[in-house]
């Protein structure tokens, strides 16, 4: 039992070693590079999201239902 442990001890002693060294005793205080932004212009919502883009109103207008039905009735315009 005593050569086991004598095999075991050096092995545990490596691997704590290897970890140790794979990590990092100190972090960085800034990880991102992170630009002030000016405060006046407002562009996006709370700074997270894009501004919206208008979007034109879904169907025909009057005037396209108008002249389709004026083609209908065999009226030229």
């Amino acid at each position: 039992m005593g050569r086991r442990h004598l095999h075991v001890l050096p092995m545990l002693f490596l691997l704590i070693i290897y970890l140790v060294g794979a990590s990092y005793g100190s972090r960085h205080t800034q990880v991102f590079n992170i630009q002030p932004k000016s405060q006046g212009l407002h562009q996006n919502f709370f700074g997270f999201l894009p501004k919206a883009m208008p979007l034109p109103p879904s169907g025909p207008s009057k005037q396209h239902n108008s002249i389709q039905l004026q083609n209908s009735r065999g009226k030229q315009p």
